[in-house]
């Protein structure tokens, strides 16, 4: 009764076990496949300004950025094309780190932390430009330092590659934007036109302009960086070559879990219940168990005794049929009896 009991403890704890391996059975290999594989290139997107004015708490700061002269707000347009840009990156597989995705205020202080915090290799700032007078117009790259200078200036090319023939001219580059001034990677900030410019601003209000914007700006940071379609690659290859393996930037593989399940894993929750059952039910039936192994046993020796007897009835069989060849042969070979006499050294004498 003791070897029951125990064997019903076994049983009811299989469940806990199982769900138990279910949960953190992959994490060890998912860690270790994850060190293995090529991490995407971090950039941060910094969508210019932000936030709404709130009466019941006027404290709270917002900034809506420049105002056009058909009444659209910067950041509304800074936030559309930074979010552009972003897809555009991911879809690269570069890692994108925005200072804002939402109509929030975030401080100049809280941007450069954002970026900082999460190691960004490069940082673009989308901003859009404004003037006292409506004449001035174009696109314009703006570097806080002299280290960043060739940055802003690749991304003045491509933009102006994308863009020109919607009539928005190339404004250069230019030292500014001081919000970024101690950041220790290239960093540059895009002014795609001037609000304040009848042009600009109506073409700034059209989702074709923001998107070939997003795209002049992504085509300046891969020219800037070829490392991006490089890593791009080899993250694809490493992919393809772990078909349901651990993807880069996340310890999961992709196809490991159920949608909804948070990573639980039923490969192990099968195996557990698989072993700790049948271990249980060993116990739980020993009697029982012991008469069947016993009687495979019986089978398995009946089985090797009827092969052996086989094995020899073949060699019996294989010797018949040689000693019938060899007596067949002699039958069928023409008897020759040489009959003869010795010689004596008496048999050259003349008689």
């Amino acid at each position: 009764m003791r070897h029951r009991a125990r064997s019903l403890h076994i049983l009811a704890f299989a469940p806990v076990a199982a769900i138990f391996a279910g949960v953190l059975g992959s994490t060890p290999h998912a860690l270790a496949a994850a060190s293995k594989a090529p991490q995407p290139i971090v950039v941060t997107v910094d969508p210019g300004h932000g936030g709404q004015p709130t009466p019941a708490h006027p404290s709270i700061p917002f900034d809506p950025g420049a105002i056009g002269t058909n009444g659209l707000l910067e950041k509304d347009v800074d936030l559309d094309v930074g979010t552009r840009l972003a897809a555009l990156l991911r879809a690269d597989l570069v890692k994108v780190v925005m200072t804002r995705s939402s109509d929030v205020y975030v401080s100049a202080s809280g941007r450069v932390k954002v970026s900082t915090a999460h190691h960004a290799a490069l940082v673009v700032s989308i901003n859009a430009n404004t003037s006292a007078r409506s004449m001035p117009g174009g696109s314009l790259v703006l570097y806080p330092t002299r280290a960043s200078a060739a940055f802003a200036q690749t991304l003045s090319d491509a933009l102006t590659a994308q863009i020109t023939a919607s009539g928005v001219h190339d404004g250069g580059v230019a030292l500014g934007d001081p919000t970024w001034a101690r950041n220790r990677v290239p960093t540059a900030a895009v002014e795609m036109g001037y609000l304040s410019n009848r042009n600009d601003a109506a073409l700034m209000a059209t989702v074709s302009f923001r998107q070939d914007v997003a795209i002049g700006v992504r085509n300046g940071i891969e020219a800037y960086m070829p490392a991006i379609i490089a890593r791009r690659d080899a993250i694809r290859a490493w992919r393809s070559g772990h078909p349901g393996g651990v993807t880069p930037g996340s310890l999961a593989p992709a196809s490991a879990a159920l949608p909804g399940t948070n990573g639980f894993q039923f490969g192990p929750v099968i195996a557990w219940l698989a072993g700790i059952s049948a271990i249980g039910f060993v116990l739980l039936f020993r009697d029982a168990a012991a008469r069947v192994l016993v009687v495979l046993g019986a089978i398995v020796v009946r089985l090797l005794n009827g092969m052996m007897w086989l094995r020899r009835a073949a060699i019996r069989r294989r010797r018949r049929r040689q000693r019938s060849r060899t007596h067949t042969q002699s039958e069928s070979a023409p008897e020759q009896h040489v009959v003869g006499r010795r010689s004596s050294v008496y048999d050259d004498i003349p008689l």
